[in-house]
């Protein structure tokens, strides 16, 4: 097997192993894994596929059914994400930058997101109101993502 794909459509995902050359003359050499997981969002399909440690050259075990129920919300524990994305991921925010923003109380994208840009530009020394709207709107980006 040369690689594998995700495909994720709504909640569901499943991982396809190819091999060269495939067409439908040879479609017993292709495999395909599908999970059904309708809690799961698309983008967090991945986790649960690389946490499993299968690589795409290996040999996928199939289970029986009562084996392959998988509490995924106990192995997951959703993170807010402005907490685990640090402030250096904004475009502009480098280590000093996010060094003064955390003396000033700005230690998550959501502080950033909602702090008076005015404000803030007064206390950090060459910022400018319109860099701190810029943060902002990059930040939303980020935690959209």
């Amino acid at each position: 097997m040369d690689h594998f794909q995700i495909v994720a459509h709504g909640c569901h995902f499943r991982v396809m192993f190819k091999t060269k050359g495939f067409s439908s003359n040879n479609s017993l050499k292709r495999r395909a894994v599908i999970v059904d997981a309708p809690d799961l969002p698309p983008e967090e399909c991945e986790f649960f596929i690389t946490s499993a440690g299968i690589a795409d050259t290996e040999n996928v075990e199939i289970l029986k059914i009562e084996d392959s129920v998988l509490d995924y919300k106990e192995l997951y524990k959703e993170i807010e994400t402005s907490e685990k994305v640090p402030l250096t991921d904004v475009k502009g925010i480098g280590n000093g930058t996010a060094e003064n923003l955390c003396s000033n109380g700005i230690n998550t994208l959501n502080e950033l997101i909602n702090a008076n840009p005015e404000e803030l530009s007064t206390k950090i020394s060459g910022i400018s109101t319109t860099k701190i709207l810029e943060w902002q709107v990059y930040a939303k980006s980020l935690i959209k993502s």
